[in-house]
């Protein structure tokens, strides 16, 4: 009972749900672009980190009837790789009278679908709905409070379901009059803020369809309301209904018409200046801190009522001007935050060591984050100790894209002294450290085998060139020879190189006879190693018994062959 009342304390507590991050609060690339095909965004790449832009991002479309869990992953998968952070907004689907009206019936649907996929970045930006001042997007209504309910309920299940949700409303057409199709901005503002003040809070930045009006053709120096700096305008105004944060700015729908298309058009600016006030726009309205992501409506768009807003030529045939303007525009490497994670199959460093050996050691890692894991991206590994003298080197790092795994090598030499060293594995991704083993380590002065084994029937079993081999799998690791056998047991001290603790094949040769081995766990000090009796029948000493030991056994003396089964 104490726990549920706790639980239920955490989940009142302001903030607690948060663990987003300010966009802001690190290097962002804030250009973008809009998108109506999930088909180009290989196009869209070389577009937005262009000129020494990365992680640019893309506004795109989530229908209702689009719940295919399988085809998002791949296109997040395919941004991921593309270094495009995606903005998702929600929608519903066409009918008569314009997109139908939300059911909140299907909240936990949706929720469920895009909490399930692994996002290519941490913060997943998720826009509710589009334009509601306007009828055709609300069902054919008006209705701003239903909006606001509708908004603030979608948002807490999404916060419910991850921290990582990074809410904002739907852009308002802020140009709208009040004509029965559509409603003022203001006053739509207003009556949603008004009827659920809470909302104001449970929304992480605030998103503009801030268009150049009029006729989506104005000038780019022009100010207030209904131009390309509608967002200021705005967020004056939620500041005068009771906004008292700060939020982020996300254009995510902007941008000027022009005069080419299915059906040319006079009016509208020529593709030429189309570009050129983008280029104004960059260096001015859009050199505000506030601003996280200008996303311009649209790329692709082949038919009316949007062809004369396409960056792509009708036809496939190459790009409009505005499409190298853009390009040109200077741009910085994004670097958002992404959540990074990875697990061994195996411990990677053991508890012992032996000192003064050198060691290849081998794990299976899994990518469980978000990012790729490549070298060539500034991955890399790190190895830290308290104490100074473990030299290292790796192997190069597998690349390794989310769910995927591969083999992670280390080179590691212990130093020469013993005694307990704290040492921590680890991957470092520029300033984000992402631990992989951290442990104490125990190195221990080289340890000895004792093999015991009986030669033949002898009633002493001695030998003066016996040897002690040691075999890590199928690799030799150990060859000890000229070794004394003493009453059926070879002392073999100095075994560097292995890790107490891990099986290793013993094999012991003595001359004339068969060898044997045996398979056991080797200590860290002395191990005994019980082997089975020796059989004498390598007489020509070649390792193995064949035609040529029975050659030798009728040529060799009885006397010293009968030496080899039984004590004179």
């Amino acid at each position: 009972m104490l726990a549920l009342v706790l639980s239920l304390l955490l989940l009142l507590l302001p903030g607690s749900v948060h663990a987003i991050y300010d966009p802001l609060s690190v290097s962002n690339n804030k250009y973008g672009i809009h998108i109506a095909d999930f088909n180009d965004l290989a196009d869209v790449a070389p577009l937005i980190n262009s000129d020494g832009g990365d992680w640019g991002y893309v506004t795109l479309v989530a229908t209702d009837n689009d719940r295919n869990k399988e085809r998002w992953q791949t296109m997040f998968n395919q941004m991921r790789r593309l270094h495009m952070i995606p903005i998702v907004r929600l929608a519903t689907h066409p009918e008569t009278n314009g997109w139908k009206k939300p059911d909140t019936a299907h909240f936990g649907e949706t929720v469920r679908l895009f909490n399930n996929l692994n996002w290519p970045t941490q913060n997943r930006y998720v826009v509710l709905y589009n334009e509601p001042n306007h009828a055709n997007e609300w069902g054919g209504t008006i209705d701003p409070e239903g909006y606001a309910l509708v908004a603030l309920e979608l948002a807490k299940t999404f916060k419910e379901a991850s921290s990582d949700f990074f809410i904002l409303l739907a852009g308002l057409d802020t140009s709208a009059a009040t004509d029965g199709a559509s409603l003022d901005a203001a006053e739509y503002l207003r009556r949603m803020i008004h009827s659920q003040p809470k909302l104001l809070n449970q929304i992480d930045g605030w998103a503009s369809h801030s268009y150049p009006n009029p006729a989506f053709s104005g000038s780019p120096y022009a100010s207030g309301r209904g131009t390309i700096r509608s967002f200021d305008w705005e967020l004056k105004y939620l500041k005068s209904l009771g906004l008292t944060r700060n939020l982020p700015i996300f254009i995510t729908e902007t941008g000027w018409v022009h005069n080419q298309g299915k059906v040319p058009r006079n009016g509208p600016l020529s593709p030429e200046s189309v570009g050129a006030n983008f280029k104004i726009a960059a260096a001015s309205v859009w050199d505000d801190s506030r601003i996280v992501a200008v996303t311009p409506f649209v790329f692709n768009y082949q038919d009316v009522p949007f062809d004369s807003f396409s960056w792509k030529r009708l036809g496939g045939g190459g790009y409009y001007a505005q499409y190298d303007d853009y390009r040109s525009i200077s741009k910085i490497k994004g670097t958002p935050k992404q959540r990074e994670e990875y697990i061994l199959s195996d411990t990677l460093l053991p508890p012992t060591l032996v000192s003064g050996s050198s060691y290849t050691l081998t794990s299976t890692i899994t990518n469980k984050g978000q990012g790729i894991l490549n070298a060539n991206d500034g991955y890399e590994i790190v190895f830290d100790s308290e104490k100074k003298g473990f030299v290292l080197l790796f192997d190069t790092l597998p690349t390794l894209e989310p769910e995927e795994k591969g083999n992670l090598t280390i080179h590691l030499k212990t130093p020469a002294q013993t005694g307990l060293f704290h040492a921590s594995l680890n991957i470092r991704h520029g300033d984000t450290v992402i631990p992989l083993q951290s442990r104490d380590i125990q190195l221990v002065p080289p340890p000895s085998v004792r093999v015991v084994a009986a030669l033949g029937w002898r009633r002493t079993s001695e030998a003066t060139d016996a040897a002690v081999l040691v075999y890590d799998g199928g690799t030799l690791i150990h060859k000890f020879t000229g070794l004394q056998m003493s009453d059926g047991v070879v002392r073999a001290s100095g075994l560097n190189n292995i890790v107490p603790g891990k099986r290793y094949r013993v094999v012991l040769l003595v001359p004339s006879y068969l060898p044997r081995q045996a398979i056991l766990t080797l200590g860290a000090k002395e191990t005994i190693v019980s082997m089975k009796r020796l059989y004498p029948f390598d007489i020509n000493k070649d390792g193995k018994f064949s035609a040529g030991d029975i050659w030798t056994l009728l040529t060799k003396q009885p006397h010293n062959m009968i030496n080899l089964f039984v004590s004179p």
